[in-house]
């Protein structure tokens, strides 16, 4: 019986002796799957960061071709452009010896300056009467004019005040307004001719009016009279435009002195001749 109980203790030691050893095996087996399985993985990983690092590279290359490519281009565009830059500033050049040329030969054929005192010096040069058309008549064709076949026309009777008061009750100018009819070629030069007293007088602020009355009914020699007045500043702002427009007016309908200046500004001053052609429309 006591060596049974002996036996029991050896058993158990035996048996836990196994148990030891294989639970060493176990774990022996477990870490050797494990460094297995963790060698495998890192296998993975080095051939998926080799692949990558490898795809990096190629992408680095391919990126580094390209840009050596646009740097190649970008050195085509700027020697382009600079030679574009040299070709405009050469055409610059020639465009400013050009001008500097057309400038010069302008300036040195350029007309002195006009002397508009001296060009209406001639204000009361002679001329014939009807027959050079000194007077005209807005609403009388230019053949009866100059033939002197004019007739009077009538003026209403409302009008007789207006007349009276723009003679000024002279006895030089008085025209009988008890009849129905009176001449009013005989009105218009009256008036001209009251316009340039007062005008030369001093009196330029009074005559305009006189004379842009005239000139309403056709008297050439007040629509050149006007046209001074704008020249001359005489009762009227200075505006050569306006009184060359009043002058070519008159220059068309004939007025020997105004078809003179015409021609004299035509080549001193184009530009005003464009100005005053413009403004005749609207008078």
């Amino acid at each position: 019986m006591s060596s049974d109980n002996f036996k029991a203790p050896s058993q158990i030691f035996r048996w836990f002796e196994k148990m030891k050893s294989n639970y060493e095996q176990t774990i022996n087996n477990v870490l050797n799957q494990f460094e297995r399985q963790h060698e495998k993985q890192q296998a993975r990983v080095d051939l998926a960061n080799t692949q990558y690092i490898s795809s990096l590279k190629s992408s680095h290359a391919e990126q580094t071709a390209m840009h050596q490519q646009t740097i190649a281009q970008l050195h085509q565009d700027i020697s382009y452009f600079k030679q574009q830059i040299s070709q405009q500033q050469s055409t610059i050049e020639q465009l400013n010896a050009r001008y500097d040329t057309v400038m010069s030969s302008f300036i040195q054929q350029k007309p002195k300056d006009i002397d508009i005192k001296a060009i209406f010096a001639d204000d009361d040069l002679a001329v014939n009467s009807l027959n050079t058309a000194s007077i005209g008549y807005s609403h009388v064709s230019e053949e009866e004019v100059n033939s002197d076949k004019a007739q009077p026309v009538e003026v209403e009777a409302h009008d007789h005040q207006k007349v009276q008061e723009s003679m000024n009750g002279s006895p030089e100018t008085q025209i009988d307004l008890d009849n129905d009819t009176f001449d009013e070629k005989e009105y218009a030069e009256s008036l001209f001719n009251q316009a340039k007293a007062l005008r030369e007088s001093g009196e330029f602020e009074q005559a305009i009016p006189l004379f842009k009355k005239a000139a309403s009914l056709g008297c050439l020699k007040s629509r050149g009279a006007i046209g001074r007045a704008f020249f001359l500043s005489e009762g009227v702002e200075e505006n050569p435009a306006l009184g060359l427009a009043w002058l070519m007016t008159a220059a068309d309908a004939g007025l020997p002195q105004a078809v003179a200046r015409v021609e004299h500004f035509q080549e001193a001053d184009p530009t005003l001749i464009l100005t005053a052609t413009q403004l005749k429309q609207a008078l």
